[in-house]
């Protein structure tokens, strides 16, 4: 059945519980090329080939599987299709407030970027960003990266924003 297919998208079943079965399932069947990344969320992604044609495993919570769908899929899929732009459009933004996270993981967090009359682009996050809160997702045009050496980003830094939808303009009549 996999050799009808382009590509195969999963979800759940990849973390290390006892009825997480796809990740060996995929080792047993074909080559497994990653079992986890370091991302979160998205811990357990995983990535394999069977029969040639690849498979996405993507984690079972709503939030994990749809940032890993943008992070790791998403631009696979259009690489695969012959697209030379699968990116998202990046945009160094400034922070609205100041955001805390674990270090040893890139976490990318959901947030709302708006861009003022004169260019310069803000970030607010959307709230708590737990991987099974799907309203986080809510409203959010953008991904925050934050690195995996850096714990804490005081409101004014700068950082990077992979913009998933449409900007907001602000409401501001922003003078110089």
């Amino acid at each position: 059945m996999v050799r009808q297919a382009d590509a195969v998208v999963t979800s759940g079943g990849v973390s290390m519980g006892q009825l997480d079965l796809v990740k060996p399932f995929l080792a047993q069947r074909g080559t497994l090329h990653f079992g986890r990344v370091r991302t979160k969320p998205g811990k357990p992604v995983t990535f394999a080939t069977v029969d040639g044609v690849p498979v996405f495993a993507m984690p079972g919570f709503p939030v994990s599987a749809l940032v890993s769908f943008e992070i790791y899929v998403r631009p696979a899929l259009l690489k695969m299709a012959g697209h030379t732009r699968w990116q998202r459009p990046r945009r160094q933004v400034t922070l609205e407030h100041a955001i805390e996270h674990e270090t040893g993981r890139t976490e990318f967090q959901r947030a709302v970027v708006t861009r003022h009359a004169d260019g310069w682009h803000t970030a607010r996050t959307t709230g708590f960003q737990g991987s099974g809160r799907l309203l986080s997702m809510v409203g959010a045009n953008a991904l925050l990266v934050l690195p995996a050496d850096r714990a804490r980003f005081p409101g004014g830094s700068s950082v990077e924003a992979w913009l998933t939808g449409p900007v907001r303009e602000s409401d501001l009549n922003e003078t110089g």
